[in-house]
């Protein structure tokens, strides 16, 4: 997985605004719904996993669970804007 400059610096906001120490990390990890599909979960942790994949960008660490690694491995998590407010989201890479 790839994480966009917008979607990193978004992060690094919402670590801020929430006061989240420096030393916890960021993690994804995923919900399975009752349909069958999976759910994405952004949470601030403690302890990250050591089989987790870690994604980079301008110093931004972002840790996936293995569970969802392979299904997120050629997409780019990046952010969008709207009335709701901020979005993240998962989009193929470009190739």
């Amino acid at each position: 997985m790839e994480l966009s400059e917008n979607a990193a610096a978004a992060l690094e906001q919402i670590r801020l605004a929430e006061e989240v120490p420096e030393e916890h990390g960021t993690r994804l990890t995923a919900d399975e719904q009752t349909s069958g599909d999976l759910a994405v979960r952004l949470e601030f942790v403690e302890h990250v996993p050591e089989d987790d994949q870690v994604a980079e960008k301008a110093g931004t660490e972002i840790y996936v669970d293995s569970k969802i690694a392979e299904p997120l491995a050629e997409a780019v998590m990046d952010v969008q804007t709207s009335e709701e407010g901020l979005t993240f989201v998962f989009r193929t890479q470009a190739v």
